[in-house]
């Protein structure tokens, strides 16, 4: 069958419950398909060759049952709803007010009131109101905010007015109103924004001119749920997390955070593509091994149109010396990309399963709305394709999530030191006791997205003695966090300065999950140099890489250890997609946090036309503020009470881990000292 033929949505995927598991637990699995499939645990335990993650290594853990599967749809959209909608008498007048911005016009519902209540919509550029058989109709613009009153009043029928306000006051005001109409008795549920796109604020609902029922969106901005004000009012629950802490009709750039002045935020933006929970019914349970090792998982299903995967994560029930931390914030943010433009047009064409998978999963934190606004809220309850072994083969996308820590994995496993697995989320949640027993963090190769509590975890880590090896680039780059009463959504605003797709609007950089600045690490004042030694520095192509050559401080005695065995003053020639130092780098700076002490013991040789500084270290399209921000520079510094840090700074050095040139000699000399409780001492000098 051509993939022209193959119904993406009959392709076997799944997800589970959750993806950090203890031995004991048991873990249910919610997948989509057509027709038998067999189930099974699978622990991934590498990956192999190739440009591209095809070549990943698995064994079985759990034998394979079958199950019966059956496509299920993915509930796209978000919006608020009460089961419990206001009630008004037949024969009552009553009218609703909102204020609305819409983003889109083409379609979309603003409210729909009971079962067969009156429905207020946008509808091919227009804004339509309609009751039984009674439509009526008034232009809408589109990027304006608009006040709009929907009412019925006896002997006058329905009547729709729209009247602009802030800045699109110069709009005029459309208003229509059908004449007499048949009357009846509202209740039943409340739907607010169910497919619309754009913000909505303050719906209220008015019966024979009096308050019943309002919603300030102001309020507990950080849940996923508004409670109203009224008699008639009961709690909007809000579905497929919506984007809060927005800019409102009242904002007129006075505050840009919205714990300051929160009237200013009293909005919700509403998307048809938003997408926080598959909800799918459970189709298995499987049971982890009471004795299984800490490691990367995955729960496979196999089907006659192909092969799904769901990873994860194993604790340790005894910790082990050397902990990998698996970047599972940056596998989210790149999960289900459409790469190779902002719409994903090219990848469309060229990669018509990929990225139609993509699309029906909901797109990453690389994408953008239909709208055209960045996506800043993404889920773990759903498929997460890029979070997979071997998925997008062909498409640019696997490099830079799960697949290239797998050839660290590959790696830790050679070396022969007995190592577990924790997680970003594992560090969030748990701070710092995440870490309890270990000595030595192996990080990802792209450690990019940390929330404050991971990253706090791993700087009490690192204070406390502990050793850190950073084993990629661009880490500790963006700040995340997750929302509250619904930990599986993170949540990201791409503020100012960057690399990056999109950005967000004016006024909008604070997170609703915590009210904490959104954005850069750097620009927060935490740059990743003072904890890593190194901070992302510049970006190029994946053609364009280079080798390390050591340096003279490669020769001080503090570092003797990592050169035991190591030829030549070049390391890091050649791995799967080049050399060792390439894509997005990293580099020393004492300005920016790097400790004085810290040894730059390699540096990669200079990088060709197509690598160019990252946007936050230029000042003006000529002139960037670091004397040479186009390098990648391997450091070590020694850490207080006996610990040290040792980073690679590239994001592509994982990939030469299996060469024999020295790159992998040099960090197995350094995994290996690491793990010596022989303390390290810091220079007094």
């Amino acid at each position: 069958m051509s993939t022209s033929e193959l119904r993406v949505d009959a392709l076997p995927a799944l997800y589970t419950d959750a993806t950090t598991v203890a031995p004991g637990n048991m873990v249910q699995v919610m997948a989509s398909g057509d027709g038998d499939a067999r189930l099974s645990l699978v622990r991934l335990r590498g990956l192999v060759g190739s440009t591209m993650p095809t070549a990943y290594v698995e064994e079985s853990v759990v034998p394979a049952t079958t199950v019966r599967l059956e496509v299920r749809e993915v509930p796209m959209g978000s919006y608020a709803f009460t089961e419990a909608g206001p009630h008004v008498e037949h024969g009552t007048s009553w009218s609703w007010t909102l204020r609305i911005l819409p983003t889109l016009v083409d379609r979309g519902e603003l409210l729909h009131w009971g079962d067969d209540g009156p429905r207020l919509a946008v509808r091919d550029g227009r804004l339509e109101a309609r009751w039984g058989d009674v439509p009526i109709s008034v232009p809408l613009a589109k990027g304006y905010w608009h006040e709009v009153t929907l009412g019925w009043e006896p002997g006058d029928g329905l009547g729709l007015a729209v009247r602009p306000v802030g800045d699109g006051a110069w709009h005029r005001t459309a208003s229509a109103r059908h004449g007499p109409a048949p009357s009846r008795s509202i209740s039943g549920a409340l739907h607010i924004g169910r497919g619309f796109n754009g913000k909505i604020e303050a719906p209220t609902l008015r019966v024979d001119g009096a308050v019943v029922a309002a919603w300030d969106f102001a309020s507990e901005m950080t849940r996923q749920h508004a409670h109203g004000t009224g008699p008639a009012a009961s709690r909007l629950s809000l579905v497929n997390a919506p984007r809060r802490a927005v800019t409102s009709s009242e904002w007129d750039g006075t505050a840009h955070d919205w714990t300051q002045r929160p009237a200013h935020y009293a909005a919700i933006h509403f998307h048809d593509d938003d997408l926080a929970d598959c909800a799918w019914p459970v189709s298995a349970e499987i049971a982890i091994p009471a004795h299984l090792p800490s490691g990367i998982y995955a729960v496979r299903i196999d089907t006659a149109l192909g092969t799904a995967h769901a990873p994860l994560f194993v604790r340790s029930v005894r910790p082990a010396k050397v902990v990998f931390v698996a970047s599972t914030f940056s596998y989210l943010a790149y999960t289900n990309s459409v790469w190779a433009s902002p719409t994903g047009d090219a990848q469309a064409l060229a990669y018509p399963r990929d990225a139609g998978l993509a699309r029906r999963y909901g797109l990453s934190m690389y994408c953008r709305h239909r709208d055209g606004g960045g996506i800043g809220l993404v889920s773990m309850r759903r498929p997460m394709l890029h979070a997979t072994p071997g998925f997008l083969g062909e498409s640019h996308g696997g490099q830079v999530a799960l697949n290239d820590d797998l050839r660290i994995i590959a790696w830790l496993d050679r070396v022969g030191l007995a190592h577990d697995v924790v997680t970003d989320h594992d560090l969030h949640t748990r701070g710092r006791a995440a870490l309890d027993g270990y000595d030595v963090i192996v990080t990802g190769a792209h450690p990019e997205y940390q929330s404050t509590e991971s990253f706090d975890a791993t700087e009490a880590f690192v204070a406390r003695g502990g050793r850190l090896m950073y084993m990629g680039g661009n880490g500790f780059y963006w700040r995340v966090s997750t929302l509250p009463d619904a930990p599986h959504v993170m949540e990201l605003r791409r503020a100012e300065g960057g690399v990056r797709i999109w950005c967000e609007p004016v006024g909008e950089y604070h997170h609703q999950s915590d009210g904490g600045l959104g954005g850069l690490w750097r620009r927060i004042g935490r740059a990743p140099n003072r904890l890593l030694g190194v901070g992302f520095s510049a970006q190029g192509s994946e053609a364009e890489t280079r080798p390390y050559v050591l340096t003279t401080a490669a020769r001080d005695p503090r570092v003797a250890f990592a050169l035991d065995g190591v030829v030549g003053d070049e390391i890091g020639r050649a791995g799967p997609l080049g050399a060792a130092a390439g894509y997005e780098t990293d580099r020393a700076d004492v300005a920016l946090g790097t400790p004085p002490h810290a040894l730059v013991i390699a540096r990669s040789t200079p990088f060709g036309p197509e690598t160019h500084p990252v946007n936050e270290e230029r000042l003006t399209h000529q002139w960037v503020e670091a004397d040479d921000p186009l390098r990648a520079d391997m450091t070590f510094y020694e850490g207080p009470n006996g610990g040290a840090v040792f980073a690679t700074g590239s994001l592509l050095f994982a990939l030469t881990l299996t060469e024999a040139d020295g790159a992998a000699r040099l960090c197995v000399n350094v995994l290996r000292r690491f793990a010596d409780p022989a303390p390290f001492i810091m220079p007094t000098s």
